[in-house]
């Protein structure tokens, strides 16, 4: 469940078509960053509105790739407004190099004729296995794609190639 958070550079209403009747789909469009983001709904949230800070989790759509907010069991959206002293917080993950230099530090400290090995080698048969089943899901449309399911996907793969192939 990817996570936007900003400032809303817009709020377009659509629940009125343009000739002034009911929209049979009405929603809101608003903009955080440069995302275009749509919310579902007939009902406004009270903080939605230009200037406001907002943490929004969105979801893509499966037919065009367009950003929407996701709801909560009880139909309504996964969306809150942030203090105004609350900074958007970018993307924290990890650098891999760093986090290897760290770990060969951290090796040398700890025993210095420990050498530490970070890199796996490569299976070709695992990869071909995964790659093959993979590509298999997301054709046939069983999967939702997204990071954490691919992450999810890919992870699940590799165990079963391990279980069914290796034994060890």
């Amino acid at each position: 469940m990817p996570n936007i958070s900003g400032v809303v550079k817009y709020v377009y209403d659509n629940r009125l078509m343009k000739d002034g009747s009911p929209n049979k789909y009405p929603n809101y469009t608003f903009g955080i960053n440069d995302q275009k983001i749509v919310l579902w709904s007939a009902i406004k949230p009270v903080f939605l509105e230009k200037g406001k800070k907002l943490s929004v989790a969105v979801q893509a759509s499966k037919k065009n790739g367009s950003l929407f907010v996701q709801s909560k069991p009880d139909k309504s959206p996964i969306m809150q407004e942030l203090p105004s002293d609350v900074e958007a917080k970018e993307d924290t993950s990890f650098n891999p190099d760093e986090l290897e230099s760290q770990l060969q530090e951290a090796a040398k400290e700890f025993d210095a004729d420990l050498t530490v090995e970070t890199k796996k080698p490569f299976d070709k048969d695992e990869y071909m296995f995964v790659m093959a089943l993979s590509k298999s899901c997301l054709e046939s449309g069983s999967i939702n794609v997204t990071k954490e399911s691919m992450d999810s996907l890919i992870k699940d793969l590799k165990y079963l190639y391990k279980v069914n192939f290796h034994n060890s």
